[in-house]
């Protein structure tokens, strides 16, 4: 009686009359013995197409299995749940006298001092804003004052400290001095040049009012008494020069 023998289709070439889409059927044998192969695909089990599939359905767990972290988030000013009984008051006063990795020092510790001290803060912020201060100054005085080279050297400082400190003193007065000539010259500058625009304008008989109100009612009535005392004054005047050089107006 004649052997067959059942090859699944990944062990076969990949090329050949055995890829067609055709019925498994028995091939010619192959051997001696009479042998016969046949062509499996993937599956050898019929689909029940007909029959439909049934939803999945969970387990039911025996009992309540909390998640370790929630999908919703916790309500405000609401304390964490745990699972459990409170806790006594003698675990609570270890609590505060425990020392647990990456918080802060327990209460009555020297860490615990200095980091609620508010006055150490202070100073070292004020002491941050002092060197910072010092230094902007130093670098501005450097660049800027003409006095640098005369500042004694910190070798002098520490061995004539008296001496050093006289020269500082009269190093920031030559300083201030030359700041202040430098302020007045750009003041006296602009003031020079406020003059001149002024002369040029009277001389060319544009209005002295300069800017955005130049054109304003109150601008223009100030103009009109202006030019109206000019002309009683220059009335004055040659009343005066007509009747023996008294001024109108005045007792003779």
């Amino acid at each position: 009686m004649a052997t067959t023998t059942s090859v699944p289709r990944f062990l076969l070439p990949q090329r050949g009359l055995i890829w067609r889409r055709i019925p498994p059927t028995l091939t010619t044998p192959s051997g001696p013995g009479g042998s016969r192969v046949l062509i499996r695909f993937a599956s050898s089990k019929p689909s029940n197409t007909t029959t439909p599939k049934k939803p999945l359905v969970l387990e039911k767990p025996e009992r309540f299995n909390p998640p370790s972290h929630g999908a919703r988030l916790p309500k405000k000013g609401g304390l964490p749940k745990h699972y459990g009984g409170g806790l006594s008051e003698a675990e609570f006063a270890k609590q505060k006298t425990s020392q647990y990795p990456g918080m802060m020092a327990p209460e009555g510790t020297f860490e615990y001092k200095f980091w609620h001290n508010p006055w150490i803060h202070t100073v070292i912020a004020l002491t941050a804003l002092a060197s910072l201060s010092f230094w902007t100054y130093t670098e501005t005085f450097k660049a800027k004052s003409p006095y640098y080279d005369m500042v004694p050297s910190w070798s002098d400082i520490f061995w004539h400290p008296i001496t050093s400190t006289r020269q500082l003193i009269e190093v920031l007065q030559l300083n201030s001095a030359y700041e202040a000539a430098k302020a007045q010259e750009k003041r006296e500058r602009k003031i020079n040049d406020v003059a001149k625009r002024l002369t040029y304008r009277r001389a060319h008989g544009l209005p002295d009012e300069m800017g955005l109100f130049a054109d304003h009612p109150w601008n223009k009535e100030d103009q009109e008494n202006q030019q109206k005392e000019l002309a009683k004054a220059q009335e004055g005047v040659k009343d005066s020069s007509e009747d023996g050089g008294v001024p109108a107006g005045t007792a003779r």
